[in-house]
């Protein structure tokens, strides 16, 4: 009864929890997803412009996490970086409205500087409201009692939110999609992404008890988690991002590239469905392991989820041998490998992300999500469509660039990445009842 205790949320908790973990995962949709395909489809399919892109975008999130993180820690508040970052970060979707589309080739360069630029803005007002001020907000409200559960909660949010965005409005980014269809998909996402800060205003409240901390300088603090001397004292911290940071590269391997490879390389034109049963099953599955690793302890996971995510990317390659076959059959195929692949990534974050919240200093939660965003995000970002575009333009010799196809050698580049995942998760899982026992006693003791 005691641990039911200590992991039990309110229900205005779990409001916000849900309500900024949704809206901010359609914001990241659109970001992470649709404004790839918007450079592939609309400006240039040249794997330079979308590795461009996600990596300058990457670059720029980091750097205003770790600004983002600093001032919600001097601050002492979350909320107001949460909820107003919200509504203005859905103005700066809706400003993709303005781009112009299909530029003469004289002009596809601009263009494509234009738009990772419009992305940066987008990602410094993103990043700052949720993945620094949001996610310290988290690790505030959240427990070693509850957070395999939360994270895992949370992992499925980009799961929903593309169910929305994709099963809404993707009509308005397909391969037939006119200029006014993706006026309207900028301004309808950007408009949800800023009603949810608005009603933010009146569900969040910061946990009781955050004092600003204002004991260092603001540089001292920005800088705080990469230090050197932080790193040392906090090694395992920085071991479970690393995990992190190994499945996001064989991630981003492929991500920038999914839609256009159901729809263009595979040849299937009715994907609603598939991909719809992909993303529930992948939900359900990953809600279900998250209360396992409650109940039974997250060390028991790390093996086989990885080698399940290895599996799904060989899956996935395989599907390549049926193009032009069996629909019926591909289309099995693709739902396998599609479910092992999200539902793998899903549980892997909140595998490596439990873990890494457990490690973090009490009063140090936004000082730390910097780091998250260098071994998450950035890296993975720079490297993931790096390895993706040598990919793509070795499996493209020879054919111009409007006629790139992108492979689906793509999932073997990331299944032998996700190999190296099993390292740092060896070590986690070694020190994993240690680190929970003596969270779990702080809080029997906090609450008595």
């Amino acid at each position: 009864m005691k641990q039911k205790k200590v992991g039990a949320l309110g229900g205005k908790v779990w409001a916000s929890l849900i309500l900024f973990g949704l809206v901010g995962q359609i914001a990241w949709i659109v970001e992470n997803m649709y404004f790839s395909r918007f450079m592939q489809n609309e400006i240039t399919p040249a794997p330079y412009a979308t590795t461009l892109l996600v990596a300058f975008s990457a670059i720029f999130a980091t750097l205003s996490t770790l600004i983002g993180g600093a001032l919600c820690d001097r601050k002492g508040k979350r909320k107001l970086f949460v909820c107003w970052g919200y509504v203005i970060w859905g103005f700066t979707i809706m400003m993709f409205a303005l781009v112009p589309m299909k530029p003469s080739a004289d002009k596809i360069l601009p263009m494509v500087i234009l738009v990772v630029a419009m992305d940066c803005v987008m990602s410094v007002i993103g990043s700052i409201s949720n993945d620094a001020s949001y996610n310290a907000w988290v690790t505030d409200v959240t427990n070693t009692a509850n957070r395999a559960k939360i994270d895992t909660v949370l992992a499925i949010m980009p799961l929903f939110a593309l169910a929305i965005v994709f099963g809404g409005f993707d009509s308005l980014t397909n391969a037939d999609a006119t200029p006014d269809d993706w006026k309207k998909f900028f301004v309808i996402l950007g408009v949800i992404t800023s009603i949810g800060g608005v009603i933010g205003l009146f569900v969040m409240k910061d946990k009781e008890g955050i004092k600003p901390n204002t004991d260092n300088s603001f540089l001292s603090d920005f800088t705080y988690s990469l230090q050197p001397n932080v790193i040392k004292q906090n090694k395992m911290l920085y071991i479970c991002l690393a995990g992190n940071m190994l499945s996001a590269i064989a991630y981003q391997v492929y991500v920038n590239y999914l839609f256009n490879i159901v729809e263009k390389t595979l040849k299937i034109t009715n994907y609603i469905i598939p991909i719809g049963i992909i993303m529930v099953a992948s939900a359900v599955i990953s809600v279900i392991v998250s209360s396992a690793m409650d109940k039974h302890g997250k060390k028991h996971f790390y093996y086989p989820t990885i080698a399940a995510g290895i599996a799904g990317c060989i899956i996935m390659w395989l599907s390549k041998f049926l193009i032009g076959k069996n629909e019926t059959t591909l289309i099995a195929v693709l739902i396998v490998g599609g479910i092992l692949l999200i539902g793998v990534s899903l549980i892997m974050a909140g595998l490596f992300t439990a873990s890494y919240r457990d490690y973090i200093p009490e009063g140090k939660e936004g000082l730390f999500q910097g780091c998250r965003m260098v071994m998450y995000v950035l890296i993975p970002m720079i490297i993931g469509p790096i390895v993706a575009q040598a990919i793509i333009t070795y499996f493209n010799r020879g054919v111009p660039e409007s006629q790139y196809v992108y492979p689906m050698e793509l999932f073997l580049g990331a299944a032998a990445i996700m190999l190296f995942c099993f390292i740092p998760a060896k070590i986690v899982r070694e020190n994993q009842d240690k680190q929970h026992e003596l969270l779990l006693d702080k809080l029997n003791k906090n609450s008595d």
